[in-house]
Parts: structure tokens; sequence; C-alpha cells
């Protein structure tokens, strides 16, 4: 990855494309872009319906993602901030991903789904598309993303939002149209019970695995640098399933205890 990337889910694309491989084939197709373009993600229903229209729609799974933005009554949460909490998996010390947010949701101006389209743009979207590239590349795959052609990406932009969601559990309406014109059977196009592509690495992390975890990040804090410490000792608190806080400090310690030792000349 060349970086420490603190999300669980690429050891399972990881493992994925091993598998593909493994099977000898050397072509992979990937489905990147309509979550991202077409309001595919719950975190965009959250912000357009509001949580509690979320979970009376029937996505109450992700009821933990919904408590970053249920609120006393009558205290609006504003949209940049909403968007960021979202977003966020872990700490942001400096503000850096709501400085993002806040500048993509000004230049929306006042449009609320072209705001979560720019801030997933300039948050998410460039490091998730170098990720497969490279998962993919681990194993010499040549990954092909049809959904990332450059027609169907601006179309995609200029779509008015009643072409992507228009329920706060059937986000991407244009393609579930198309599937249902093209015959496909209900259960493809009426979906309901969207699940991203989880990783049960968190669980193990805060399960069977805490003590080897808090052992692994105690050993980096010991001669960790000052700027790396409020995240390492962040991750020795327990985090709940979209908290990546203690992922993010387990592959910050590796990365660090793996560095090689610099000494003055």
């Amino acid at each position: 990855m060349d970086y420490p990337m603190g999300n669980a889910s690429t050891f399972s694309e990881y493992m994925a494309y091993r598998k593909v491989s493994d099977l000898g084939l050397r072509v992979v197709v990937g489905g990147l872009g309509p979550d991202e373009f077409l309001m595919g993600y719950v975190r965009h229903a959250l912000v357009l319906f509001g949580p509690d229209a979320v979970l009376k729609a029937g996505l109450e799974a992700y009821r933990p993602l919904a408590a970053k933005l249920l609120h006393t009554a009558g205290q609006d949460i504003d949209p940049a901030e909403a968007v960021t909490r979202l977003v966020l998996r872990g700490p942001d010390p400096e503000g850096r991903i709501h400085a993002l947010v806040t500048e993509a949701m000004n230049r929306a101006g006042g449009d609320l789904a072209r705001g979560l389209s720019l801030s997933d743009l300039a948050t998410a979207w460039r490091p998730l598309v170098m990720t497969s590239d490279k998962l993919a590349s681990a194993y010499a795959l040549e990954r092909r993303s049809p959904y990332l052609a450059r027609e169907l990406v601006e179309l995609s932009y200029r779509l008015p939002v009643k072409h992507k969601i228009t329920d706060p559990a059937e986000g991407k309406r244009i393609l579930r149209d198309a599937a249902k014109a093209l015959g496909l059977p209900r259960e493809v196009w009426g979906s309901r019970d969207k699940v991203g592509f989880a990783s049960p690495v968190p669980a193990w992390l805060n399960g069977p695995l805490a003590s080897w975890a808090d052992a692994q990040i105690r050993t980096a804090l010991a001669e960790a640098p000052p700027a790396l410490r409020p995240l390492l000792e962040g991750g020795l608190k327990p985090g709940g399933r979209y908290d990546r806080t203690r992922m993010q400090a387990l592959l910050a310690a590796a990365w660090f205890s793996n560095q090689p030792v610099r000494t003055a000349a």
C-alpha cells in the first residue's frame, strides 16, 4: 500500500484478489463508482433524509452510524458537520477532513446532494481507487472499472438528485430503474438491505485479539514521536463498528516499528 491504511476491508479485498489469482484469472471487473456518484451510501441518506427516516426505512444495521447524527430535538446539525461525522472513522485532530468537507459544501452553492458528491470526491474517492488498484496489482490482476468511464461519471454528476435517490433505503435510483427495465428479478433492483464490504478484523481487535493489539500499540508508544502518540493512545480504547481508531493505531504501530533506524553521521 506504500503507507498505513487503517481500513480493515483492505484485507478482505486483498484476499479476494488472491483467490481470483489462484483460480488462474487475470482480469477482474469492479463496481467502483455508483455508490459515490449516485447516492448509494447510507451516509448520503442520513444527511438527505435524517437518521430517523433511515432507521424507519429498515436500515437498522446502521443504527451505530445514525447515532452520530442523533441529537436533542431542535438542535440542527450543520451539513458540513454532519458529513464530517459520518465520514470520519477515527480522530481528526487538525480538522483537515472538516475543512475539506466545508470547502466542498461551499462549492456546491447550497445544493446538498451535489455537496455530498463533492465531499466524497475530496475525501474518500481518490484513496479508494488507489487502494483497489494497488491490491489488484499485488497479484498482477488487471482491474477494470466500467462505471468510471468518463462520460458516465460526468453524466452522473449532472443528474438531478431524483434520479439518484428518492427513498432512504434505495440509492442509485437510475441503476435500479435500468435493472427493472431489463427484466432482472426484484431481489436485484428492489433490494433494501445494503451492507458494506465489512471485515471481521475490528471485532477481533476488540475481542479475542484485544490483548495482542494493546501490546503492539504499547510497544510502539514507548519510542513513538510526539506527533504519533495521540493516535496510538486513542487506539488503546475499544471502538465501535464505525470507529477505525484502533485499527489505525495498530497499523501505525506496525508501520513505525518496521521503519529503519536512522542515526546521525
